[in-house]
């Protein structure tokens, strides 16, 4: 009985986990969004440059955050010896590079899928958010095209 609950554990800490992922992902697209109202007077390279700029930064920044966050999860369950080796763990886990130094044990073995999965998942949201910011900008400003020739 005590395995199956903390396999439920595990799934609902990841459910959480993905939870908190998504909301930092959007609070990217929100900080871009309010950098354009603050600017809106930007044209050209005035406004690509800066926006694509501050919205990489925002989305490596999230990514470091999403995996400390599952290292944290991952080093709660008590699958590493310190912080560290979930740090390293997690990084390579959420980058799918996955190195085999490290193993979880069972019931916990779930979240290393799922965390990968995850971060396959932020890569694609990384992408479409780059993308919808950019066809804001060509819709928005006329500007946007001259920048291009």
């Amino acid at each position: 009985m005590l395995p199956d609950i903390m396999r439920f554990t595990s799934v609902f800490a990841a459910l959480g986990t993905i939870a908190v992922c998504l909301v930092v992902l959007f609070a990217v697209l929100r900080w871009e969004l309010a950098f354009r109202r603050r600017f809106p007077a930007a044209r050209g390279a005035w406004l690509v440059v800066p926006s694509i700029l501050l919205a990489t930064v925002m989305l490596v920044a999230s990514s470091f955050v999403q995996i400390g966050i599952w290292a944290a999860v991952l080093w709660h369950f008590g699958n590493f010896d310190s912080i560290n080796d979930a740090l390293y763990f997690s990084g390579t886990t959420y980058t799918t590079l996955g190195t085999g130094k490290h193993v979880l044990v069972a019931p916990h073995r779930i979240l290393e899928p799922v965390e990968a999965t995850n971060g396959m998942l932020a890569a694609g949201l990384n992408t479409a958010l780059m993308f919808a910011i950019l066809s804001n900008m060509a819709k928005k400003h006329t500007g946007y095209d001259d920048f291009f020739r």
